[in-house]
């Protein structure tokens, strides 16, 4: 079982001090460790953005319109942000149609969009409690 088998931390320290923001990458980095303990893919049409609480809420980043952008360029069609920054999106009409955008509050959801459970059910299943 993940949760008894692995005591897992990442922490990016100092990164608004540095003028890095490392933490934007958090949802990306968790479900990247998720991805390898469990060996479930992660989904190559997926792009992401949030920093992550230690109960595993989904927090606000900065410039997630340009995170946006970036994903529309890279030809991404899926793009996970943080629910508390929807407000934040600013896009023209022709980008919203080139991208969905789906906003999430937890980093379960993330798990549940962002990784190909074929085969894993018995560990989502898990993961769910």
């Amino acid at each position: 079982d993940i949760k008894e088998k692995y005591d897992i931390f990442v922490q990016f320290v100092q990164a608004a001090d540095s003028g890095v923001e490392g933490d934007s990458a958090s949802i990306a980095v968790a479900t990247s460790i998720v991805s390898a303990l469990t060996k479930a893919p992660v989904k190559q049409n997926y792009a992401m953005t949030g920093s992550l609480s230690v109960r595993g809420e989904v927090l606000a980043v900065g410039g997630v319109s340009a995170k946006i952008e970036a994903a529309i360029n890279a030809g991404i069609e899926n793009v996970i942000i943080p629910k508390t920054n929807e407000k934040d999106v600013i896009l023209t009409k022709e980008q919203h149609e080139k991208i969905k955008i789906i906003s999430v509050n937890t980093i379960l959801e993330v798990l549940k969009l962002a990784l190909d459970w074929t085969d894993k059910k018995d560990i989502l299943k898990k993961l769910n409690q």
